[in-house]
C-alpha cells in the first residue's frame, strides 16, 4: 500500500494500462502494472481501495470505442445512451442516472478530461484519441472530485508530449457505410526539458438508415427549400387511421415519398474531426507545466431513434396509426419518412493547464485549469411521420462557457501520513435559443440569454498508516451550488400559419363546425398552405405572432458537506481487503417558469439536491504468480430525494376533439404535459462486482466481469400511467385528476430504470507468434445482460382490473420492460515485428443482434438501436 502512496506526482506519470506482459523473474509473463489516479496521485490500481477499470488507448482501439458514450457495456454496471433531442449522452452506473440533458441538468457520473470536470455531456462526445487511458471509478467521488458524481466519474487522460525522440503513427480505417477515419500523432522533443505533441483524427460515415423525405406531412417547408420536386399520387404510405389524422382532414393532394439521395448528410451519420496540441515543460524535477488545447467539430445531421415495430404492431391504430407495415409498408426498424432535415453544428474548444511544483520538500502544489466553449444548433424530426401531427425540435444557436479552477496543495515522500487539500471554483455561463414546432399543435420559443451556474469546494482528504499492513482513509468536501436565470422568457404562437390544430382553426375562421371536416377539406387546406408559403427560419426568433408566456428569473443555492471514511488491510504483498462509507451530493436545480391555462397560477419547477451514503467492502489480489488480477466488491447505497427526469402532467385545460364517428366537435380536457426533474423518491441499491485479469496459457489472455444487482424504490411515490392513459383506461376523461383511480399507483418496491439483475462481459485474446517476428491476434468480446425496466414504471406489476380497461387492450403492449440480449465483436490483427505496422479486420455486432441502449414505451416506442452488424479494416504505422 505503502509503495501506492509514494507514486510519482501526476506531472511526471507516463503509465501503461493493460499493456504488453512482462516477464518475471522465472521468465513466465505476469500482468503489467496498472497505475491509476483516482485518488488525484498515482497508485496502483491493485493498492487503491476503490472500484475502478482502465482502459489504454490500444484497448480502446481494438474494441472500436472513440468517445465515453462507446464505453457502454465495458464497465460493470454502466449503461450509456445518447439522447438525441439534446445530443447528448445518459451515463447510468449502478442504477442510478440522470436524463435532464438541459443547460439546468446535472449527470449523475462526473466526466472528466486531465482531470478537469467537463460540465456539459455533450462533452463526453470528443473523440478520444491519442489516450494515455481512461479510468472510469464506481461509487461516490463527492470528496476528490466533487460536483454530479455521486455514482461515480470518468476521466479520460490523454497523452502528453515526451522528450525521448521524435515519434508519431498514422492509422487509417475503413468500414460499412463508407464509414473512413484518418489518426495521426507526432510528438517533437524541443529540448531536454520541453517537447510538444499533436494529434488529429478525422472520421466520416454515411447513414445506416433508409431514409425518405416525405411531401405528405404537414411542414413541406424545408423540403421545398432543398428543391425537390414532388409527385403526385393516389396513394402514400402514412398513419391508416383515416377520419381522425391531418393528412385526410386538412388536404386531399398526396405525393410520392422521395429516397433520401445522399446518405452522407441524412440522419446517424458521422462527420466530425478532432485536433489536439500540448505542450509539456518540465526544467527541474520539481515543476512541470503541461498545457493543452483541443478543438472538436460535429457538423453531422445529428442521430435519430428508430421505431421499435415488434412492440408497436399490436396497438391500437387510433394511437400511434397501426403497425409499421400500415405506415411505412415495412417492419424494418431502420425505414424512416421525414420532412424535416437533421443538423447537428456542434464545436467544442478547451484549453487545460495542469501545473505541479514542488514548493518544499514532502509538499508539492498542483494547479488544473480550465476553459471550455461549446456553441451548438441543431434540429430533428420528432414524429417522422407516426403522428397525426408534425413535431420539430430546433435549436437556433446555444453557447455555452465554462471555467474550472483546482488548487491541491498535497503531500510527497514515504511518511505514514499522505494527504492532500484543496480548493474547486467552477462558473458556467450559458445562451440558448431553441424552439419547439407542433405543426398542428402552435410553436413555442425559449430565450435564455443569461443562465449562470456557480460552485466552489474546499475539501481535504488523508491516509495514515496504522501499522505496517492497516491504513486508515478520512475525507471531507464542503460545496455550494448557485444556479441563476436572468431575462429567460418562453414564447408563445397564436397567429393561425403555427397554431392550427383544428379547435383553433375556428377561432381563425378556417372550419366551419356545423359540417362534418371531410366535406370541407378545400377551407382547411388555406391553414396548410400559410404555413407552407413562410421561409424555415420564420419562427426562429420572436416576431409580432408570438406573445410572452412566462418569465424565467429565478435564483437558487444549495450546499452540502460530504464526507469518506475508509479501512484497506494488507492480507499479504499480493492482497488486500478494504472498506469505506461515503456519501455523495448533486445539487439541485432550477428550470422554465410554466403558467398554468387552467388559472393562471405558475408551476413551480425547482428541485432539491439528491444524496447518497455508500457501504461497501471489496478485495483486490494477484493469484498465479501475478499471471492473474481479481477484484471484488460489495456495495449498498441508500438515495435520499433521487432525482428523477420524466414526463409530467402540470395542467388540465377543456378543448374540443373531433369526433371520428360524426366529424363533429365534442368536449374534452387535455393534459398539458412537459419533461421535468422532481424529487419523486428514495431507493435502495445492492450489488456485486466482479472483474478479472487473466494470462491463461501462454500468449493467452482472458478477462471480463460479472455482476449481480438489486434496486427498488424505497419510499412511498404515487405516479400516474404514462403510455396513453386515455385510450387505456375507461373514464379516464372523466376523473384524470382523481388519485384514486386505477391510473395512479404507488411505485414503492419497483425496480430502476437500467439496472439488470445480472450482467456480464468476457474478452479473450490469443498471440500467434510467427517465425518473421510478427504475430497474430484473434480477440473476441462477448457481452450479456438480463432483462431490466426502461422506466420505474415497471408496468408489468400494475395489477389492474380488466374490467377498468377499454375494450381490447392488451397491457403487455405496453411494457416498458427491455429483454435479455447479448452482443459479440470480433477482430483480428497481424501485427509486424517490433510493432512497426499492423493490420485489422473487425466485426461488430457480429451476429446482428437487435440491441436496444434505450427505449421508449409510450407511443410508437422510439429506440436507440445498436447499429447492425458493421465491419472494416484498419491499419497503422509508428515509427
Amino acid at each position: 500500500m505503502m509503495a501506492a502512496l509514494a507514486g510519482t506526482c501526476l506531472g511526471g506519470m507516463t503509465v501503461p494500462v493493460w499493456a504488453d506482459d512482462a516477464d518475471d523473474e522465472n521468465g513466465t509473463n505476469v500482468l503489467e502494472e496498472v497505475i491509476v489516479t483516482a485518488t488525484k496521485r498515482a497508485t496502483k490500481l491493485m493498492d487503491t481501495p476503490i472500484a475502478i477499470s482502465a482502459f489504454t488507448d490500444e484497448n480502446l482501439n481494438k474494441l472500436g470505442i472513440k468517445n465515453v458514450k462507446d464505453l457502454n457495456n465495458l464497465v460493470p454496471n454502466m449503461s450509456i445512451m445518447i439522447d438525441v433531442e439534446s445530443n447528448a449522452p445518459i451515463i447510468t452506473m449502478r442504477g442510478v442516472r440522470s436524463a435532464n440533458t438541459t443547460e439546468w441538468g446535472d449527470p449523475a457520473v462526473g466526466v472528466h478530461f486531465d482531470g478537469i470536470y467537463s460540465p456539459r455531456p455533450q462533452g463526453a462526445l470528443a473523440l478520444m484519441f491519442d489516450i494515455e487511458r481512461a479510468e472510469v471509478l464506481r461509487g461516490p467521488q463527492g470528496t476528490l472530485f466533487g460536483r454530479n458524481s455521486t455514482v461515480g466519474s470518468v476521466n479520460v487522460i490523454s497523452k502528453k508530449p515526451d522528450f525521448d525522440a521524435v515519434s508519431g503513427k498514422l492509422q487509417v480505417e475503413y468500414g460499412r457505410w463508407n464509414q473512413r477515419s484518418v489518426k495521426a500523432v507526432l510528438n517533437v522533443p524541443v529540448t531536454d526539458t520541453f517537447a510538444v505533441r499533436a494529434a488529429a483524427v478525422i472520421e466520416k460515415r454515411d447513414s445506416n438508415l433508409e431514409g425518405f423525405w416525405d411531401p405528405n406531412q404537414w411542414d413541406q417547408r424545408y423540403l421545398q427549400e432543398m428543391g425537390l420536386k414532388f409527385e403526385p399520387t393516389d396513394s402514400a404510405v402514412g398513419p391508416a387511421t383515416n377520419d381522425v389524422n391531418n393528412r385526410s382532414f386538412f388536404y386531399d393532394q398526396l405525393y410520392t415519398p422521395i429516397p433520401v439521395a445522399d446518405k452522407s448528410k441524412f440522419y446517424n451519420n458521422i462527420n466530425n474531426y478532432a485536433l489536439r496540441l500540448s505542450a509539456y515543460w518540465q526544467p527541474t524535477e520539481d515543476f512541470s507545466w503541461l498545457l493543452t488545447g483541443e478543438h472538436y467539430r460535429d457538423d453531422s445531421a445529428g442521430g435519430l431513434n428508430p421505431r421499435d415495430c415488434e412492440r408497436i404492431k399490436d396497438r391500437p391504430a387510433d394511437v400511434n396509426g397501426g403497425s409499421c407495415t400500415d405506415i411505412w409498408g415495412t417492419e424494418d426498424n431502420f425505414v424512416t419518412y421525414v420532412n424535416i432535415p437533421g443538423k447537428n453544428d456542434m464545436t467544442l474548444n478547451s484549453v487545460r493547464s495542469h501545473l505541479v511544483w514542488g514548493v518544499t520538500e514532502g509538499i508539492q502544489l498542483v494547479y488544473n485549469a480550465g476553459y471550455q466553449s461549446q456553441e451548438r444548433a441543431g434540429q430533428i424530426d420528432l414524429d417522422q411521420g407516426f403522428y397525426f401531427w408534425d413535431q420539430m425540435l430546433k435549436w437556433v444557436d446555444t453557447d455555452y462557457d465554462s471555467w474550472s479552477h483546482e488548487v491541491q496543495l498535497q503531500s510527497t515522500g514515504e511518511g505514514k501520513l499522505q494527504w492532500i487539500a484543496g480548493y474547486f471554483n467552477f462558473k458556467e455561463d450559458n445562451a440558448m435559443n431553441g424552439q419547439y414546432h407542433g405543426a398542428m399543435g402552435g410553436v413555442s420559443l425559449w430565450l435564455q440569454p443569461k443562465r449562470t451556474i456557480e460552485s466552489e469546494a474546499f475539501f481535504a482528504q488523508g491516509t495514515y498508516e496504522l501499522t505496517e499492513k492497516l491504513f486508515l482513509t478520512a475525507g471531507a468536501r464542503y460545496t455550494k451550488d448557485v444556479k441563476q436565470d436572468q431575462g429567460g422568457r418562453n414564447y408563445g404562437c397564436w397567429s393561425p400559419e403555427c397554431y392550427t390544430d383544428v379547435a383553433w382553426a375556428e377561432v381563425w375562421g378556417y372550419i366551419d363546425w356545423s359540417r362534418p371536416l371531410d366535406e370541407q377539406i378545400e377551407n382547411t387546406g388555406a391553414v396548410r398552405a400559410n404555413l407552407n408559403a413562410l421561409p424555415s427560419d420564420y419562427y426562429d426568433y420572436p416576431n409580432a405572432a408570438f406573445a410572452i408566456d412566462s418569465t424565467n428569473d429565478v435564483k437558487e443555492d444549495w450546499s452540502k458537506v460530504t464526507w469518506r471514511i475508509g479501512l484497506d488491510y494488507d492480507l499479504s504483498d499480493d492482497t488486500m481487503i478494504y472498506g469505506y462509507v461515503a456519501n455523495g451530493y448533486k445539487g439541485g436545480g432550477i428550470g422554465d417558469v410554466l403558467i398554468r391555462q387552467s388559472d393562471g397560477e405558475r408551476f413551480d419547477t425547482s428541485y432539491d439536491g439528491e444524496t447518497v451514503i455508500t457501504y461497501e467492502l471489496g478485495i483486490k489480489t494477484k493469484a498465479m504468480d501475478g499471471k492473474m488480477n481479481l477484484r471484488a466488491n460489495a456495495f449498498y447505497s441508500d438515495y435520499k430525494n433521487q432525482q428523477f427526469t420524466q414526463m409530467t402532467t402540470y395542467d388540465v385545460i377543456d378543448i374540443f376533439e373531433v369526433d371520428p364517428d360524426t366529424g363533429l366537435p365534442v368536449a374534452a380536457q387535455q393534459e398539458l404535459r412537459t419533461f421535468l426533474t422532481r424529487n419523486a423518491a428514495n431507493s435502495k441499491i445492492m450489488g456485486v462486482e466482479l472483474e478479472m485479469e487473466w494470462n491463461a496459457w501462454e500468449n493467452g489472455h482472458i478477462g471480463g466481469y460479472v455482476t449481480f444487482m438489486d434496486t427498488d424504490i424505497s419510499a412511498d411515490y404515487t405516479k400516474r400511467w404514462a403510455t396513453e392513459p386515455g385510450q387505456v383506461f375507461k373514464d379516464y376523461d372523466e376523473a384524470s385528476q382523481d388519485l384514486t383511480k386505477p391510473w395512479f399507483r404507488n411505485l414503492r418496491g419497483n425496480d430502476l430504470a437500467y439496472s439488470p439483475s445480472f450482467s456480464f462481459t468476457m474478452n479473450i485474446s490469443h498471440d500467434f507468434n510467427l517465425e518473421n517476428g510478427g504475430r497474430i491476434t484473434p480477440f473476441l468480446n462477448v457481452h450479456y445482460e438480463s432483462s431490466s425496466y426502461v422506466s420505474i414504471d415497471n408496468t408489468d406489476k400494475w395489477e389492474l382490473d380488466p374490467s377498468v380497461l377499454n375494450e381490447g387492450i392488451d397491457l403487455d403492449i405496453y411494457s416498458d420492460k427491455r429483454a435479455a440480449w447479448a452482443l459479440a465483436n470480433f477482430n483480428l490483427k497481424y501485427t509486424a515485428a517490433d510493432d512497426v505496422w499492423f493490420l485489422e479486420a473487425y466485426v461488430n455486432n457480429l451476429t446482428n443482434a437487435d440491441v436496444n441502449w434505450w427505449q421508449g414505451y409510450a407511443g410508437t416506442t422510439p429506440v436507440a438501436a445498436k447499429a447492425r452488424r458493421t465491419y472494416g479494416m484498419r491499419a497503422g504505422v509508428e515509427f
